[in-house]
């Protein structure tokens, strides 16, 4: 009999990627989706719609939780949530709904008709406090925003019930991870779309990002599921975090995806004055607006993966650079 897996979030990015792997590994994999009217693009793009086992759910429903976790998965990782920042500064309740109330139901449910289940709770690199050097899984929490606040709750809840009903539950503390299958509304896939719009009409006219200074730890999406995957066959439950231990900044970002695109990145100002244009021709390019400014925006932060290497043998295998060829390959294919 093959394994049994269900994932939560299994359309989007890393659900998607997670999913693959699954299927490669001959698991039966299942999934769970607000509708089962449209098929999910992302699945499609990899072949596999047809090997996933759909359920229908509503996230804030307990008792439809507990009746897909009454299918006695032998692995359920849980990825669906509200993942954007600015989202969750538009609409904190449903935040915490997402968040919190449905991590917390998935939690009882496994408690209550799967306790020999192993689950995987996604958590962000939002809830470490920023600070000098690499943060592992000690490293001291801070929410700064309300996405960081719920994934801090469901991080202490998921600790919680571990401790206290002895299942095996692991939360991976996720750094930022792109790929390819990125949303437009997240910055890098932003970044990627604009500048191959930029590339194919010289006639297009510039478009704008926020703080363009901001560093983060980039990682491919495809990465991070192998890591998850493994994260949930070690001896022991325990917290991990995945990460390049790398920052770049959103202009690093910027730059390295508008050279490969044969532009000559050069910027000019400071501050909302910042501009950057085409070297070669003098074309602009992108410039600042602060609409897209986070409220409250720390420093970048770094992850040390060190826990994940020695328990796991995870390493990032996907560069920077590839990365973003990547995420530029694709979005060619979907423009020309």
């Amino acid at each position: 009999m093959p394994q049994k897996a269900l994932i939560t979030g299994i359309t989007g990015q890393t659900g998607s990627f997670l999913a693959k792997q699954l299927v490669e590994h001959g698991y039966e994999v299942h999934g769970t989706t607000r509708s089962l009217g449209n098929l999910p693009w992302r699945l499609q793009h990899f072949g596999i719609t047809d090997d996933i086992h759909l359920h229908k759910l509503n996230a804030t429903n307990f008792s439809e939780i507990t009746e897909i976790a009454a299918h006695k998965f032998d692995y359920i990782f849980h990825l669906a949530a509200e993942s954007s920042v600015a989202s969750s500064l538009k609409q904190p309740t449903k935040t915490v709904m997402a968040n919190v109330v449905q991590t917390t139901a998935w939690l009882e449910a496994i408690k209550n008709v799967s306790p020999e289940c192993r689950f995987f709770n996604a958590v962000s690199s939002e809830v470490l406090k920023a600070s000098e050097g690499p943060l592992d899984e000690n490293a001291p929490r801070s929410a700064k925003n309300p996405y960081a606040v719920t994934k801090l709750a469901s991080m202490n809840m998921a600790q919680v019930f571990r401790e206290s009903f002895d299942l095996y539950i692991v939360n991976g503390l996720l750094f930022n991870h792109e790929s390819e299958l990125r949303d437009d509304r997240f910055v890098t896939a932003k970044i990627i779309r604009n500048l191959c719009l930029l590339s194919k009409d010289p006639k297009l006219a510039p478009f704008e990002l926020g703080n363009v200074l901001a560093e983060r730890d980039f990682s491919h999406a495809e990465d991070f599921a192998r890591g998850i995957v493994a994260s949930l066959h070690h001896e022991i439950p325990q917290d991990y975090v995945f990460a390049s231990g790398v920052l770049c900044s959103v202009k690093d970002f910027f730059d390295t995806a508008a050279r490969q695109l044969g532009f000559e990145p050069q910027w000019v100002g400071e501050g909302l004055e910042m501009t950057c244009r085409d070297g070669a021709t003098g074309r602009a390019l992108v410039g600042i607006n602060p609409e897209y400014y986070r409220p409250i925006d720390e420093l970048g932060k770094a992850g040390n993966a060190t826990r994940a290497h020695t328990c796991l043998n995870w390493t990032p295998t996907v560069s920077f650079e590839d990365m973003i060829g990547r995420m530029i390959a694709y979005q060619r294919s979907r423009i020309e």
